[in-house]
């Protein structure tokens, strides 16, 4: 064990599929686990989902760096027998299949863990393994409309609930559910015990929410809540710029800086309830106002006079920033038919080493003759299981 790599040495099998359960999965393989991906010989779904080829999307790619892939046909029973093989020696178990699924393939927590009684079981669903929707399945998309989120991001212009595009709920969910199997895998250390772990996309987004969530019941409802006023985005000459002002004592700065210091003598909007009940009447005077100069001009103004602001950038503007090179928020890697692409680097976390094997992705199946290796096969039989498509690896590897 090391600060770098704490989780070296512990084998992790992921049969799941999209952005939560493999999120999860990925952050074991950033800290040092060896995660073996099982995937069908067509992949995760997520290889099928946003911009890229050849199984290499930019969801493919976001949660699955670091991994191996073994593709194999689960249907067939030398597929569930080296299922079965990679099970026993696993220390992590993950799956993200609908409720009873697991059960009807074999593989469910009380199957597994007969064999072996130190494995930390995660399932990731939707809704949860007991109610009346344990069976629906889920999105991010989805799980924003059922618990809210969309209600608390209507669009000023069409007063319709909106979703977020970068799916905050599965990333969320994935990030508490690795937090979950680090917890279990400390914990085990002593109990000598592994664990079942049930976690859902509904339970990230209250997690996610907790802050809306609370306020709401305190108030009652009100669509008024909190004293901050304007935070806000207001167009420029040459952009947008986001505005915070958080204090009372900011108002009167920020009134002489768009020329209206007739509004700071106004003993109305003194407090920020105050300047939020005239909310249109405020944004549409400093809208015209931040209209006329460009974003430096008004970013250089705040930053004197400590109101929080900064310019909106585009991810572009973001990759190429200063404060973004500094910090090393990124790491670049050399993707099989994507390309050059970032990683991000998250706090306590070894940064990635731009083209080290780390920072790969896998291709479907592109471990499968090596992981078969490990379990004992020979080269006649592997080529035997290929063969009959009871395993897969890309054309090229043939």
């Amino acid at each position: 064990m090391s600060h770098e790599f704490p989780l070296a040495g512990i084998r992790v099998v992921d049969a799941s599929q999209g952005i939560a359960g493999p999120s999860a999965g990925m952050m074991l393989a950033r800290y040092g686990a060896d995660v073996i991906k099982i995937e069908p010989q067509t992949g995760d779904w997520s290889r099928g989902i946003t911009a890229g080829k050849d199984g290499m999307t930019a969801m493919s790619i976001a949660t699955n760096v670091g991994k191996r892939s073994i593709a194999l046909d689960i249907k067939h029973h030398e597929g569930t027998d080296l299922l079965h093989r990679l099970a026993k020696r696993a220390d992590v178990f993950i799956e993200n299949f609908r409720t009873g699924v697991m059960e009807r393939l074999g593989f469910a927590y009380p199957q597994v863990s007969a064999y072996n009684a130190k494995v930390v079981y995660l399932s990731v669903t939707g809704f949860g393994q007991q109610g009346p929707m344990q069976s629906q399945p889920a999105t991010d998309a989805i799980l924003q409309a059922f618990s809210g989120m969309m209600s608390i991001n209507k669009g000023r212009t069409d007063g319709l609930p909106h979703r977020l595009e970068c799916w905050p709920i599965d990333v969320a969910s994935g990030q508490l559910a690795f937090q979950a199997v680090a917890m279990a895998l400390y914990a085990r250390r002593d109990s000598g015990r592994g664990r079942y772990i049930d976690a859902s996309l509904l339970q990230g987004a209250a997690a996610l929410q907790t802050v809306r969530l609370i306020e709401h019941v305190m108030t009652g409802g009100a669509k008024v809540a909190g004293g901050s006023f304007p935070v806000a985005t207001f167009r420029t000459a040459d952009g947008s710029v986001n505005v915070s002002v958080l204090k009372d004592s900011l108002w009167l700065p920020f009134c002489h800086m768009i020329g209206r210091p007739d509004l700071a003598a106004d003993p109305a909007l003194a407090t920020g309830n105050g300047r939020r009940a005239r909310g249109d009447e405020i944004l549409r005077i400093a809208g015209e106002a931040f209209a006329r100069q460009p974003s430096e001009h008004w970013c250089a103004q705040m930053r004197e006079a400590g109101i929080l602001n900064e310019r909106v950038n585009t991810y572009d503007e973001l990759f190429a920033h200063q404060q973004t090179a500094a910090t090393e928020v990124f790491t670049w890697s050399e993707q099989t038919t994507a390309g050059r692409v970032p990683h991000p680097n998250l706090p306590g976390m070894q940064p990635l080493v731009t083209d080290a094997p780390e920072s790969k992705v896998p291709r479907i199946g592109e471990h499968t003759r090596a992981i078969l290796v490990e379990l004992g096969f020979d080269a006649l039989d592997i080529r035997r299981m290929l063969d009959q498509a009871i395993v897969f690896e890309p054309a090229e590897n043939t």
